[in-house]
């Protein structure tokens, strides 16, 4: 695959084979991923996907979100021969993990400049994708229809052939019939990262950068949810967000966004994501 690779990377960066080299490194869990030297010229980052659909996906999203925060600048889209997928060409960045209460605070006011962005409707004109899995962005104006109609029951769907027992099943769809009792109806069409785990930031420099992001137009509270879902970020960064704690009230609607994302782990993980489903139903159906 590299030198298949490096033969589409000569063409569309206009130099010799000889003067390419590329270094595979981590991709995350879909995709994989080479830091490109090119002789005379600073690094770049390349990011193989057999769908090139969710490639572009990722050019776009990453082209909303760059007038408001630091992202990893696109350089091209490259189609590999025989539709063997495509490569995403970026800039190359450093990274280092956020430490010390300073980087927090950064990253909450990154993000609450993000929330600043607002759009005219909830979703976006394009589907996209979260991990691997396709992300429906029909536009609606009713918060609570777009998560029901866009967001979990087509997870729920592919839960249900994939395996997950019907039982779990019918308590997902009771959650998904009563949704307005746990989300908005109008909550602020803010952008949002869409897929913002702690894994999906990073400092480069002084700077907090965003990336891989799944962008629609939404809840600001959906990228805060996924920002808790495997561990819950220090004080600092809720001070730099907005100047306090996040409310009891905001946090109401954080379970139905994490079933969304456990959903979408069961589809893409498997079978071992059964009990964060169970649990987040359990505490919703629970409640009077």
């Amino acid at each position: 695959m590299p030198d298949l690779w490096i033969k589409a990377l000569s063409g569309a960066l206009r130099c010799s084979r000889a003067d390419l080299g590329l270094t595979e490194c981590g991709g995350g869990d879909t995709a994989r991923a080479a830091r490109l030297d090119i002789q005379g010229r600073a690094p770049l980052f390349v990011k193989f996907h057999p769908n090139a659909d969710l490639l572009v996906a990722e050019a776009r999203g990453l082209a909303l979100l760059g007038p408001q925060v630091p992202v990893p600048a696109v350089h091209s889209l490259v189609p590999l021969e025989g539709e063997r997928g495509a490569l995403l060409v970026m800039e190359y960045l450093v990274l280092s993990p956020l430490r010390g209460d300073q980087h927090w605070f950064d990253a909450g006011q990154t993000l609450a400049r993000l929330h600043q962005v607002q759009g005219p409707y909830y979703g976006e004109t394009q589907h996209n994708f979260i991990g691997g899995m396709p992300q429906y962005n029909r536009p609606e104006t009713d918060w609570p229809t777009f998560f029901a109609g866009q967001r979990l029951a087509p997870q729920l769907q592919w839960a249900r052939q994939r395996g997950l027992d019907p039982e779990l099943c019918r308590q997902v769809e009771q959650v998904i019939d009563v949704l307005p009792r746990w989300l908005p109806g109008q909550p602020s069409m803010a952008l949002l990262h869409g897929d913002l785990w702690q894994g999906n930031l990073a400092m480069h420099g002084d700077q907090v950068c965003f990336y891989d992001p799944a962008c629609y137009y939404g809840d600001p509270q959906v990228d805060l949810a996924m920002l808790n879902l495997f561990g819950r970020p220090p004080q600092n960064f809720y001070l730099g967000y907005q100047g306090h704690t996040i409310s009891a009230a905001d946090r109401r609607a954080w379970p139905v966004y994490d079933l969304y994302h456990w959903l979408n782990h069961y589809n893409l993980f498997g079978s071992s994501y059964r009990q964060a489903i169970a649990s987040v139903c359990q505490t919703l159906l629970s409640e009077p």
